[in-house]
């Protein structure tokens, strides 16, 4: 090999390197705020996380009440919301992203994914595969309710194996093998604000709080139940 191959060797694998680097940082992810109590399971440990901490595959963030913590990857091409009372499993964090939301609620947002990234969030009865876009997931009782707030997500019940991929704006709520839509319409017609307000903070990353009543709030759960028991 000459002098030149070998210069030219060196500092294409020089580059090529540096890439790495760079691409395998930019999807790491880390704790950037924490309100309450919280808490990382790892490795059968307990940790008290801190700000600018970083999340590894097979992370489990859990909350407890009125407790909430933010997770940033990259420069913030994902930013989640994990909220109070949630057990949050981070089961792959690489490329293809991969949630599983056990209990509690969570409000995630993609906007720059590089190629070749995906994120799927899983839970009880559902998983939702997203790419470029925002939504927020709680699991109520024994429901699970998905609000679309941007984009477009592909939600598959688990018990049915049925997918539908949302063409408009409205909240999935999925209990067993059926999944119901409630639309803003529906919203307006029993009285219920219809916004995609899903923060437990202020200035939170994602967006503004949420303010829903407690009325409002049993409204809108006697509606769904009306819709998942009728034929």
């Amino acid at each position: 090999m000459t002098r030149i191959q070998i210069i030219t060797t060196v500092l294409f694998l020089g580059i090529f390197c540096f890439d790495c680097r760079k691409d395998t940082s930019n999807r790491k992810g880390f704790v950037g705020f924490i309100s309450g109590n919280v808490h990382i399971q790892r490795d059968g440990k307990s940790i008290k996380p801190e700000t600018n901490q970083e999340i590894v595959g097979g992370d489990v963030i859990v909350t407890g009440d009125k407790s909430i913590v933010t997770v940033v990857f990259g420069e913030n091409s994902t930013v989640l919301e994990i909220q109070s009372n949630s057990k949050f499993h981070f089961n792959e964090i690489a490329n293809d992203k991969t949630f599983f939301q056990e209990t509690g609620a969570s409000w995630i947002v993609s906007n720059k994914l590089l190629k070749g990234e995906g994120i799927t969030l899983q839970t009880p009865s559902t998983t939702a595969g997203v790419r470029g876009t925002k939504f927020y997931t709680t699991v109520y009782e024994d429901m699970i309710f998905t609000c679309h707030c941007e984009g477009k997500i592909e939600l598959e019940n688990k018990v049915d194996k049925s997918k539908r991929t949302n063409e408009q704006d409205y909240l999935s709520v999925t209990r067993g093998n059926k999944t119901i839509y409630i639309t803003p319409a529906d919203s307006q017609k029993e009285g219920i604000s219809y916004n995609h307000n899903h923060s437990e903070i202020q200035n939170s990353p994602l967006g503004p709080q949420n303010k829903m009543s407690k009325e409002e709030f049993g409204l809108l759960i006697s509606l769904v139940k009306k819709k998942l028991d009728s034929p």
